[in-house]
C-alpha cells in the first residue's frame, strides 16, 4: 500500500440548513483528493475511533470525517435522539463531498446509533452517498425501546440513556454546580444495582438529579404510533434506500433482527447488500462473548480483519476496484463454531419445523417431566400452572441486550433459573447426530391468564450433557399488544417472536424451552393490572395457564438445515 502523509484537521465546523454549527476531526491525505468515509456519533469523536481507526482508513486513501452530532460533544444544538438525523445526515454528506480534498463520492460507516445515522441519511436521498456499512444498526426507534412487543426495553434505556447519554448532558449545562451534579450521577451509576428498588421507574436516582433528561421520561410516555417515532424511522421508508450495506450483526445483539431486516431490504430488491452474523454482543466482535468461549474462528472480523473486510467493501464501491466475491450471508453457527455461507435469509435449504410442548402437568423447573417433540399432541394434555409474581420476577440472565450494567448479555448457564417454580422447562430427547437450526425462531404459545394484562416469555436453550443449559435466544410479548383489553380467563394464542439463531446441537445435546413472564431487568416486569412501572409501584401476582392438547398444540417452530 503506497504511504501517505496524513493530515489531522479537529473541531472543522459545518452550519446546517437551520444554522447549527456541527464539529468534526477529518484525517486526510496530505495531497490529492480522495473518497469521504464519514461517521456521526453522539459519543465524541473520540469513541468513534474505538471500533474503526480513522488513520488506516485514511492511509488507504479516503478522507475520513468523524462527526459529533446536533448537541452532543462540540457540536451546537439541541440533541433528541434521531430527530435530525436524516437532514443533518444530508447536509453533512453534501458539505463533505465538496471540500476541496474530496473528489465527489461519500460512504458511511459506524455501528449502533452511527450505524442508524447510515440509514437515516440513506433514506434523505443524497446523490453523492454510494455505498453504507451499518454495523448492529436498528431499523427503527419504537420497537427497539418501548415497544419490543409490548414491552419496555428497559435495561437498555438504563444502559444508553442515563450512561453513555446522561454525563455529557451534565457537562454542557450551565450551572455552578454543573461539577457536583456530575459527580452525583456518576456515583449512581457505581450503585447500578440498587436502582429497581425505585418504583416507579421515573424516580430512578439520576432521573431525579438532573433535568437533563426530560426527553427520557417524554419519550417514555409516547404511545408507539405517536408522529414522533414515525419520523426517526427507517423500516416504514425502506424503498428510500436506494444504496448498497454491508450489515454485521451479533446472534447475542440488542439490534439483531433490525440487522438482519435491514439486509433484506437491500438483497431482496437488488443492491448488492451483505451481511455478516457472529456469534457476538453489541460492539464486541471477540470469540470470548459471555460465558462461552466459540474459538479462535469467532476472531475472523475483530481488529484488522474488520478495517480490512470495510476497506474492500469501500474500495468497490467508492473506487470502483474490483472486490473478492463475498456469499451474500455469512454465518457462525454455534456450537460447530464455524462460518457457513448461504444466498438468502433464511437458508433455502430451510426446514421449518415445529416441536411441540407436552408434559404430565409438572413442567415446573428443569426436574419436572416437561418434554419437547415432533409428534402433534392428541387429545386432551394435562396443563401446566405457574404463578408470576411482578415483585419476584425472573431475574435476566444473557440474551440479546444492550444492558451492560448488570453483565447480563451473551451466553449464560441458565441451570439455576431453571430451578424456579415460575420457570417451565420443555425438554427433548439426546440428539443423535448434529442438528443445525439456523433462522427465525418463534413460539407458538397458548395460554390463559386471571389477570386483565400480563407477560408471556420463552427462551431457546442448549443444554450439554453434564446439565450446563446456554441460552441462545428469547422474547417477550405483552398480551394487551396483541389481545388489546380482552385477555383475563380466555385461551389465546399467543405467537413469540425469538428473532433468529445458528446452532448446530451436538450429539447427546437436548433442545430446550423455558417458558415464563418475566425477564427483568432487561424487560419491564408486568404489573397484571392494566397499567405500568413506569408510573405506578402497584401489583398484583397472575395465575397462568399452559395448555398443550390437539387445539392447542403450543410449539416451537425450529428452522432446520437440511444438507
Amino acid at each position: 500500500m503506497e504511504s501517505r502523509r496524513i493530515v489531522l484537521e479537529r473541531n472543522v465546523a459545518m452550519e446546517t440548513r437551520d444554522g447549527v454549527t456541527l464539529m468534526a476531526d477529518i484525517y486526510r491525505p496530505e495531497k490529492g483528493t480522495y473518497p469521504v468515509l464519514l461517521t456521526r456519533l453522539p459519543y465524541s469523536k473520540e469513541y468513534g475511533l474505538n471500533f474503526m481507526r480513522a488513520e488506516i482508513l485514511a492511509e488507504a486513501g479516503y478522507v475520513v470525517i468523524v462527526q459529533d452530532v446536533r448537541g452532543r460533544y462540540s457540536s451546537s444544538g439541541k440533541f433528541v435522539p434521531y430527530v435530525a438525523e436524516e437532514s443533518d445526515g444530508f447536509d453533512t454528506i453534501k458539505w463533505a463531498a465538496n471540500l476541496p480534498y474530496a473528489n465527489g463520492v461519500v460512504g458511511m460507516f459506524g455501528l449502533s446509533y452511527y450505524g442508524y445515522t447510515q440509514m437515516l441519511a440513506a433514506i434523505s436521498g443524497a446523490p453523492e452517498l454510494k455505498a453504507i456499512a451499518p454495523v448492529m444498526a436498528q431499523n427503527s426507534m419504537t420497537d427497539v425501546f418501548n415497544d419490543h412487543n409490548g414491552a419496555l426495553e428497559l435495561g437498555m434505556w438504563e444502559t444508553w440513556n442515563l450512561e453513555s447519554m446522561l454525563p455529557n448532558m451534565i457537562a454542557r449545562e450551565e450551572s455552578s454546580k454543573r461539577s457536583e451534579r456530575l459527580q452525583d450521577v456518576l456515583r449512581d451509576l457505581d450503585n447500578i444495582d440498587s436502582w429497581y428498588d425505585f418504583k416507579p421507574y421515573v424516580e430512578w436516582p439520576p432521573i431525579v438529579r438532573t433535568g437533563a433528561m426530560n426527553y427520557f421520561s417524554e419519550l417514555l410516555s409516547l404511545r408507539p404510533d405517536d408522529a414522533h417515532w414515525r419520523g426517526i424511522t427507517v423500516r416504514d421508508h425502506y424503498a428510500r434506500v436506494n444504496v448498497p450495506g454491508l450489515h454485521i450483526a451479533g446472534w447475542y445483539d440488542c439490534f439483531l433482527d433490525k440487522t438482519i431486516a435491514n439486509f433484506k431490504n437491500g438483497h431482496e430488491r437488488g443492491l448488492g447488500d451483505k451481511l455478516i452474523i457472529g456469534p457476538w454482543t453489541h460492539a464486541n466482535f471477540t470469540q470470548y462473548i459471555g460465558n462461552r468461549d466459540f474459538g479462535s474462528a469467532a476472531n475472523k472480523f475483530s481488529g484488522p480483519s474488520m478495517h480490512k473486510l470495510h476497506l474492500a467493501w469501500f474500495d468497490h464501491h467508492l473506487k470502483g476496484r474490483d472486490e473478492a466475491p463475498r456469499p451474500a450471508v455469512e454465518y457462525f453457527a454455534m456450537g460447530a463454531n464455524e462460518w457457513r455461507s448461504a444466498k438468502n435469509w433464511p437458508l433455502e435449504n430451510t426446514h421449518f419445523t415445529p416441536f411441540y410442548l407436552a408434559s404430565e402437568g409438572s413442567a415446573n423447573t428443569r426436574n419436572g417431566d416437561g418434554r419437547l417433540h415432533t409428534k402433534l399432541p392428541e387429545g386432551n394434555q394435562t396443563q401446566d400452572f405457574y404463578t408470576y409474581n411482578p415483585e419476584n420476577p425472573v431475574p435476566s440472565n444473557g440474551g440479546g441486550t444492550l444492558h451492560k450494567g448488570l453483565q447480563v448479555d451473551g451466553p449464560k448457564d441458565q441451570a439455576a433459573l431453571e430451578l424456579r417454580e415460575d420457570v417451565l422447562c420443555y425438554t427433548s430427547a439426546s440428539v443423535e447426530e448434529p442438528l443445525e437450526v439456523t433462522g427465525p425462531i418463534v413460539v407458538e404459545l397458548y395460554a390463559k391468564t386471571d389477570a386483565v394484562n400480563t407477560d408471556f416469555t420463552a427462551k431457546l436453550v442448549d443444554v450439554a450433557p453434564d446439565g450446563t443449559a446456554f441460552n441462545l435466544t428469547d422474547g417477550i410479548i405483552r398480551a394487551s399488544s396483541v389481545h388489546q383489553n380482552d385477555v383475563a380467563n380466555h385461551i389465546l394464542k399467543y405467537t413469540i417472536d425469538l428473532w433468529a439463531v445458528s446452532n448446530v446441537f451436538l450429539p447427546g445435546h437436548q433442545i430446550r424451552v423455558e417458558i415464563s413472564s418475566s425477564n427483568f431487568p432487561r424487560f419491564d416486569p408486568n404489573p397484571n393490572t392494566g397499567g405500568s412501572f413506569i408510573d405506578t409501584a402497584t401489583s398484583i401476582p397472575a395465575n397462568q395457564v399452559i395448555f398443550h392438547d390437539a387445539e392447542h398444540p403450543s410449539c416451537v417452530i425450529l428452522p432446520i438445515i437440511k444438507k
